[in-house]
């Protein structure tokens, strides 16, 4: 795997999955979400791929109003041949408010396509790695 191929591809996709968030998308949700996605909250609560998906465009998702995100210190941590770790951060606006998040997703590639196994995003403050 080329590193710097990898990092280019793993970073559209979770830009594509704020995205697809934000205007629930449940096609590209989908086919960005392994078969055993697992996510583990902000709150803790532990979340698996079907109830993701259908969580689209109701009040827990669609409620959500992200306006703008932004992305940052993004870095990936190969650790098997088709099995990537990603690590970063965002902001994220809602309304008046500013979120900052430090987030980790494991990816896996399958039949030459990246999908999200697991992620986990913990709410912090700015500028805290």
């Amino acid at each position: 795997m080329h590193a710097a191929a990898a990092e280019i591809a793993l970073r559209t996709a979770e830009t594509a999955l704020l995205k697809a968030q934000q205007r629930g998308d449940r096609d590209a949700m989908a086919a960005l979400l392994a078969a055993d996605f697992e996510e583990i909250g902000s709150s803790g609560r532990h979340y698996d791929r079907a109830s993701i998906l259908a969580a689209i465009g109701s009040a827990k998702i669609g409620s959500a109003q992200l306006e703008d995100f932004e992305i940052s210190d993004f870095r990936l941590r190969q650790l098997a041949k088709d099995l990537v770790l990603v690590h970063f951060r965002t902001r994220l606006r809602r309304g008046d408010s500013v979120l900052h998040s430090a987030r980790s997703s494991l990816w896996r590639r399958e039949d030459g396509l990246w999908r999200m196994a697991f992620h986990q995003g913990t709410p912090c403050a700015q500028g805290v790695a």
